[in-house]
C-alpha cells in the first residue's frame, strides 16, 4: 500500500510538472529574443528531466506509447518533442515565400502546439492512466487536471476582459466577487452542470459554503483572491479549513483551488501548492497560484 501511495504520488508531481513545460515551450517561441532564448535553455535542460522520471514511473506496456511521442520516425514531415525542445527557435526558412493563408503554422520550424503541446499532452494522459491503475479514479483525475490547466490560463485571460475595447471600458475583476462571476461563465463552457453557492451539510455546529461543484464530477471550486488584508498565511489556513469541511461529504470526491494574486503576494506560488495539494483518496486536492 506505501509503495502504491508512493507511485501515485510521483505521478502527480509528474503531472504537475507537466504544465509548466507546456508554458515554458510557449515561451521558447517567444517575439523577445532574451525571453525566448532564455526559456529555450530552461526547457533544454528540464524537460529531460521530466522524460526520464517520467518513463521510469510509467508501466511496462505505456513507455513505448510515452516515447512514441518523444520522436518521431519521420522528424522532417512529422516532428515531435525532441525536435522541438532541440531548437525551439529555428526559423521557417519557407515562412517569408508562403502565401498568407499558410502562414498559420508560424515563422518556427516546429510549431508549438504540433511539435511540443499536442505530444506532451498525450504523454501526460499516459502518466494519468498509469495513475488510474493505482486505484484512483482516472475519470476524477482528467476533470482535476483540466481544471489546473484552465486556472494556470486565467491571467491571460483577465488581462483580455480587462482592457477597454472601441471606447467601452473593461470587465474590473475588484474582488472575489467578480472573479467568481468570470468563473462562473468559463465553467459553464466546459461543464454541464456547475452548481454555484453550495452550503455543505452542517458538521460540528458549522456548515462550507462551496464555491462552485461540478455535480456530475463531484469536484468542488474554491476561488480566492490575494488583497493587502489577506495574507498567504490566511489563504493557507482558509484552504486547510476548506479541505478538512469538505472531507466525507457525498457530492465532493475531489477540491480544486485557484489563488487569483494579480499582485503577486504569494512570494513562493510553487512551493505554495505543493504544501496543500495532497493526493489523499478520501480527497485530492489541487491548488493554482494564478498571478497576474
Amino acid at each position: 500500500m506505501l509503495d502504491h501511495t508512493r507511485s501515485a504520488n510521483n505521478l502527480a508531481v509528474l503531472l504537475g510538472q507537466a504544465e509548466g513545460l507546456v508554458e515554458l515551450g510557449r515561451r521558447a517561441q517567444h517575439e523577445e529574443e532574451v525571453e525566448g532564448e532564455a526559456a529555450a535553455r530552461e526547457l533544454q535542460e528540464r524537460y529531460p528531466v521530466w522524460y526520464s522520471a517520467a518513463l521510469a514511473a510509467l508501466p511496462d506496456d505505456l513507455r513505448e506509447k510515452f516515447t512514441a511521442q518523444y520522436d518521431s520516425t519521420r522528424p522532417t514531415l512529422s516532428p515531435r518533442i525532441k525536435q522541438f525542445v532541440a531548437n525551439p527557435r529555428q526559423p521557417w526558412v519557407l515562412y517569408e515565400s508562403m502565401p498568407r493563408f499558410l502562414k498559420g503554422h508560424g515563422r518556427w520550424q516546429y510549431a508549438f502546439k504540433r511539435s511540443f503541446e499536442e505530444p506532451l499532452r498525450e504523454q501526460r494522459r499516459l502518466l494519468l492512466e498509469a495513475k488510474g491503475r493505482l486505484g484512483v479514479n482516472p475519470d476524477l483525475l482528467r476533470t482535476t487536471e483540466q481544471l489546473v490547466s484552465l486556472f494556470r490560463r486565467l491571467p491571460a485571460a483577465l488581462a483580455i476582459l480587462e482592457r477597454g475595447n472601441r471606447d467601452r471600458a473593461g470587465l474590473e475583476v475588484n474582488d472575489e466577487y467578480d472573479l467568481q462571476r468570470v468563473l462562473h461563465a468559463v465553467l459553464r463552457l466546459h461543464f454541464d452542470d456547475v452548481e454555484a453557492e453550495e452550503t455543505t451539510p452542517r458538521r460540528a455546529g458549522g456548515s462550507y459554503r462551496i464555491d462552485f461543484v461540478l455535480r456530475q464530477e463531484k469536484v468542488a471550486i474554491e476561488a480566492k483572491m490575494t488583497r493587502p488584508s489577506l495574507s498567504a498565511k490566511e489563504i493557507r489556513r482558509q484552504l486547510v479549513d476548506d479541505m478538512f469541511g469538505y472531507r466525507r461529504q457525498e457530492n465532493v470526491a475531489a477540491l480544486v483551488a485557484v489563488v487569483y494574486d494579480p499582485g503577486r503576494r504569494i512570494d513562493n506560488p510553487a512551493g505554495f501548492e505543493q504544501d496543500i495539494n495532497t493526493d489523499d483518496s478520501e480527497l485530492p486536492v489541487r491548488v493554482v497560484i494564478a498571478q497576474g
